[in-house]
């Protein structure tokens, strides 16, 4: 089974953004590095505050999109060994069903490119 805990570590979420690839989908831009420890995954969900201004809406969309992790990526080990930060790319708030489907193109790119 794979274990995800967050990344929280501002040195760690500047590497990933730093040394790390990227793949997008509009409105969700993932960016991922390779762990060196293989059983483990860090993940992180980013919304700028400069495109949504209110907390609430910022943290309703990380909501939304941690949902949307949790319903399509924990079922299968896609990101086993991976620091991952998905990042909004969007200026308005968009219904779950968008985030949805932009997860699940930003799995495929993932994929492809691994």
């Amino acid at each position: 089974m794979l274990s995800v805990d967050r990344l929280k570590s501002k040195k760690e979420i500047s590497f990933v953004f730093d040394k790390g690839a990227s793949v997008s989908s509009f409105p969700i831009k993932l960016f991922y590095v390779k762990n060196s420890d293989l059983s483990r995954s860090n993940v992180a969900f980013t919304v700028g505050k400069k495109n949504i201004n209110l907390a609430v809406d910022r943290n309703k969309i990380k909501r939304r999109m941690r949902e949307a992790f949790r319903l399509n990526c924990l079922a299968d080990d896609f990101f086993s060994g991976h620091s991952l930060v998905f990042v909004y790319l969007a200026k308005k708030i968009i219904c779950h069903d968008s985030i949805t489907k932009s997860f699940i193109a930003t799995l495929s790119k993932f994929n492809s490119k691994k």
